[in-house]
């Protein structure tokens, strides 16, 4: 049975009512019941308004194409600080009103990859159109490798991580390490996505040799020969706030106290 109540239908109430007791009250009823439905409906105004103002933001994670630690990943996303979370698969959200998103949630958390085939021109469309409403978006890890014939997504993220199948010059490959130790240091204390942060340890997987936009702002680095010096940054695309976090592969990851406030902080700077 469905209890969502609206205005529409305590108005409908409103109107029975007072119907009702035109033929069967005096006119001191008929003013106690208007007076009776006017306070409903304002209690019903007033616990709508707290509800849309509980402080904290929606964010609609996209997943899939690629394996990653799952369940753990899914567990962070509903324990973040501050963040309500709607998880879909790249096919849901492909298939949603691109205003609908717009509309219901302020930012998006991007864990998904394809790399195999291109992508469809209304896909591709979406995330133009997402970009050009503001909706802020933050994209982890693999997300950099994903659409390699698409130069508007890369655009987007700030960054690409060069396929070894749609790289011509192999030198230029990117490359990746598995379960390595990282000391993360934070480049800019002042940003809004690295507040509270420090210093931190991190065991993750990590890239190296990848192209990063000159104009992106950088917020965390380390010092390692082959990783790249940069691990997460952010930007503007249009009229989107952007962040690009290369960790967030793993349950080390996700589990890490650190990581998890970077990625609330980071939801909540691109949130419009």
């Amino acid at each position: 049975m469905n209890s969502k109540i609206t205005f529409r239908h305590l108005f409908m109430v409103n109107n029975c009512v007072n119907s009702f007791c035109i033929g069967c009250f005096n006119r001191e009823m008929i003013k106690r019941s208007v007076k009776l439905m006017s306070m409903l409906i304002f209690v019903f105004s007033f616990f709508s308004s707290y509800a849309q103002k509980d402080g904290k933001t929606s964010v609609l994670v996209v997943r899939g194409g690629h394996p990653y630690d799952t369940p753990a990943f899914e567990d962070m996303c509903s324990k973040l600080k501050g963040i309500d979370v709607d998880l879909v698969l790249t096919a849901h959200f492909e298939s949603m009103k691109t205003e609908d998103i717009a509309q219901k949630y302020n930012a998006i958390l991007f864990l998904n990859q394809n790399k195999h085939y291109p992508e469809y021109e209304p896909n591709k469309k979406k995330y133009m159109d997402l970009t050009s409403m503001g909706v802020g978006m933050v994209f982890l890890h693999f997300t950099l490798s994903s659409q390699p014939e698409w130069d508007a997504y890369h655009d987007m993220i700030g960054g690409k991580w060069f396929l070894k199948k749609f790289t011509k010059d192999q030198n230029l490959c990117s490359t990746y390490f598995m379960e390595r130790t990282e000391a993360v240091k934070v480049l800019d204390a002042s940003h809004p996505v690295t507040k509270g942060l420090k210093d931190f340890t991190l065991t993750d997987t990590f890239y190296g040799n990848i192209y990063m936009d000159p104009n992106v702002h950088p917020l965390l680095g380390v010092d390692d020969k082959e990783v790249n010096s940069v691990i997460a940054w952010a930007h503007k695309y249009n009229k989107s706030k952007v962040v690009y976090i290369m960790p967030g592969f793993t349950t080390k990851a996700y589990q890490n106290p650190s990581y998890q406030k970077l990625v609330s902080n980071a939801l909540k700077y691109v949130a419009k």
